[in-house]
């Protein structure tokens, strides 16, 4: 949950940011949000890896990487 509501509220700062700009807004407000964008993905960037609300079932014995919604099979690539 706190994840989607990150990744909602960067969203909308960059979408707000963007429609500024189209709609020539001020440049110093608009420089301000561009300066401070880079703080808000890194933001959620860091909640997105720090999330640990999913558990995600261990891999079996032998392997080392895997796709969890895929079947081995039926990729085609094995």
């Amino acid at each position: 949950m706190k994840t989607n509501i990150a990744v909602a509220l960067a969203t909308f700062y960059l979408f707000i940011l963007t429609m500024l700009g189209f709609v020539n807004a001020s440049t110093t407000i608009c420089a301000i949000m561009y300066l401070f964008s880079p703080v808000v993905i890194i933001s959620l960037v860091y909640t997105v890896l720090r999330e640990k609300d999913y558990d995600y079932p261990e891999l079996p014995p032998g392997e080392e990487w895997g796709y969890r919604d895929k079947n081995k099979n039926e990729l085609g690539i094995f």
